[in-house]
């Protein structure tokens, strides 16, 4: 291949995973790598899109006097070997070697530092894994971020749900959310924000986050009443929110102005769909089953975000607006 760099460094293992460790120019860093944003859309990539005011912020500081940073943090993808190549030295001394036009270091921690460094010369050490395939690497950037300031807890359910070796007997409740989202027949298809990058921006209602949430809660309420599978489950939450989106319709289409499916509406209506599940009798016809008990909450209920709930807010907010739907409901 055409090398276009050539870094001298050091080889060894950073717990049980090899690295190389070396010092290179922030512009050749930059050059070489990439982020791999998450799309919403595709389901491609894992990472937060890049925060530009703090890329700025980082590029400002790094020029000032005696301002350093720790190391950055790369993976040599494994997919793309063809780009790079280590030559082995004694004494595990190594040198890196990167093919001229390509980015095969994946940023696993530094996008936001390096984002904004393409024109600079100035050197940075770094660490770059060696080989990682794409599960390893997006369970260590899930792991050093994870705490990260801004970085969104719904990003790392996602990484969470796509890390789980068994998500729908380990985490059902993540299984179920998820769905919701993925399901082209499910009433909150793509209407879950991740985390990530997505041209339907607008169309998303509600985050990963809360909605497992809401789901973790109901499944614990229910648990043992009903011998239902995880699918089951989720079949009776789609159907479920399918009612929803059908009787409460003009709440649903203009979303904006009004509390259905916000913190408000989604906690409380699945407090309410647990109450509604313990309560059913065996055998019973779901989707009529709910619509009885929605319709009445149709026509006492104002979901409009300046009407009777205006006030409310948070968690306490929501168990108030739970309670009442159940007096509304009779329950």
């Amino acid at each position: 291949m055409k090398i276009k760099v050539t870094i001298q460094g050091q080889i060894g293992h950073c717990g049980s995973l090899e690295g190389f460790i070396g010092f290179a120019s922030a512009k050749d860093l930059y050059e070489h790598s990439f982020a791999d944003v998450l799309n919403e859309d595709t389901g491609e990539g894992y990472q937060r899109p890049r925060n530009i005011q703090h890329s700025k912020s980082f590029k400002q500081y790094i020029l000032t006097p005696r301002a350093s940073t720790i190391p950055l943090t790369f993976n040599l993808r494994r997919d793309l070997r063809n780009s790079w190549s280590i030559e082995r030295l004694p004494y595990g001394r190594a040198i890196l070697h990167l093919k001229e036009g390509t980015r095969c270091l994946a940023q696993v921690d530094c996008q936001h530092r390096l984002g904004e460094l393409k024109d600079l010369d100035i050197p940075l050490a770094f660490m770059a894994f060696i080989g990682l395939d794409l599960r390893t690497e997006m369970a260590m950037f899930n792991i050093i971020n994870s705490k990260a300031k801004g970085l969104s807890s719904s990003l790392t359910d996602y990484h969470e749900s796509n890390l789980i070796e068994d998500l729908i007997n380990d985490a059902p409740h993540l299984f179920i959310a998820k769905k919701l989202n993925d399901d082209p027949s499910s009433p909150w298809h793509k209407m879950i924000r991740y985390g990530g990058e997505t041209t339907s921006g607008l169309k998303r209602r509600t985050s990963l986050r809360m909605m497992q949430k809401t789901i973790q809660k109901f499944l614990k309420q229910v648990e043992g009443s009903r011998d239902f599978s995880t699918e089951d489950y989720y079949q009776l939450i789609a159907s479920y929110w399918s009612s929803i989106k059908r009787i409460f319709s003009n709440e649903w289409k203009y979303y904006r102005s009004n509390l259905l499916t916000k913190g408000i509406g989604l906690y409380s209506l699945m407090y309410l769909l647990s109450d509604l599940v313990i309560k059913a009798p065996e055998n019973v016809e779901w989707e009529g089953y709910f619509d009885g008990y929605l319709g009445m909450i149709k026509a006492n209920i104002d979901w409009n975000s300046h009407g009777m709930f205006a006030d409310a807010g948070g968690q306490k907010g929501a168990i108030q607006v739970y309670h009442s739907l159940k007096r509304v409901c009779g329950l």
